[in-house]
């Protein structure tokens, strides 16, 4: 599989590079192919080498220039960071990445994370650690969260405070991190109403269908439109209908339209669209349309 999110994150590297004045060398990927793991660590470190571990963190800089880049758009949809948080970590398994981001402490304005690999064997370098953690800050920073600040854990001064990567000796240990923003009041919900039935089915499929890969419960739906869980479930069935059904609707319709509108890869629509990797996508759309996702797209993508 065409690892995209790789790819986004080698051109978020050149990007920041760019930002910083800094030649934007580095492996390309063949045509569908990965970039092996070995050669993306050696450019890392060579920049580690020859830039210094400040010019590693501020890569992530770069989403603020990246207006078109698809991942930062799918990403930029979250709400406050750990719902940026969880779409993060959804990343990581739906491109089976062998580094994964894990929440040791959650709490209002709060969290504290870890960079940590499957194979204990081959815990991610220093570089790798700082890129992520620049990236996911930048990430929140893009959100408009106010108030962010970031620091490897065991340090005293933050690291990052209003907006400013601060002048620092970083400590040998970066894996792991505290991030801290002001936490926004809860937004006020507006329910359908008195709507019709097939006016608030429409409503709730609208809200599915504007962020088709945010982690939908039937109790978040509820929460959308001001509903208790079970009040949602009770009137979908008396309508012949199911959260599952529903949601399930939404982000096949959704993978639809920008597989016909769209050049974004296949893998890449699959994420975007709340599909837990590519064969569950390339499964579930078969399923529903006969066609596999690039087949429809050959079939019906726009001129």
């Amino acid at each position: 599989m065409n690892d995209f999110a790789s790819e986004a994150m080698l051109r978020v590297v050149r990007a920041g590079l760019q930002r910083q004045g800094l030649a934007a060398d580095g492996p390309r990927a063949a045509r569908g192919a990965h970039v092996p793991l070995a050669d993306k660590r050696a450019w890392l470190a060579r920049l580690w080498q020859a830039h210094g571990p400040d010019a590693i963190v501020r890569l992530g800089e770069a989403v603020h220039g990246m207006d078109d880049e698809p991942l930062r758009l799918a990403l930029s949809l979250a709400r406050d960071p750990p719902d940026l948080l969880q779409r993060w970590q959804r990343l990581e398994r739906f491109v089976h990445s062998r580094h994964r981001v894990r929440v040791s402490q959650h709490g209002p304005g709060l969290l504290r994370l870890r960079h940590v690999s499957l194979d204990p064997l081959r815990p991610p370098t220093p570089a790798e650690d700082l890129l992520v953690f620049g990236f996911l800050v930048a990430l929140c920073e893009h959100l408009r969260t106010p108030g962010v600040q970031a620091r490897p854990l065991g340090q005293t001064a933050w690291s990052r405070d209003q907006g400013v990567w601060c002048a620092q000796v970083w400590p040998s240990d970066v894996s792991s991190w505290e991030l801290r923003w002001q936490a926004r009041p809860e937004r006020a919900v507006s329910g359908p109403g008195q709507a019709t039935p097939q006016g608030w089915v429409a409503h709730l499929q609208g809200r599915l269908a504007a962020d088709p890969g945010r982690g939908w419960t039937v109790g978040t739906l509820a929460q959308e439109v001001a509903w208790s869980p079970r009040t949602l479930q009770r009137r979908l069935a008396e309508q012949g209908l199911s959260f599952t059904r529903l949601l399930a609707g939404a982000r096949l319709a959704g993978a639809a339209r920008l597989l016909a509108a769209d050049s974004m890869p296949t893998a890449q629509v699959g994420y975007v669209c709340g599909f837990a990797d590519q064969a569950h996508f390339t499964r579930q759309f078969k399923r529903h349309t006969a066609m596999t996702p690039g087949l429809y797209r050959s079939e019906f993508r726009s001129a």
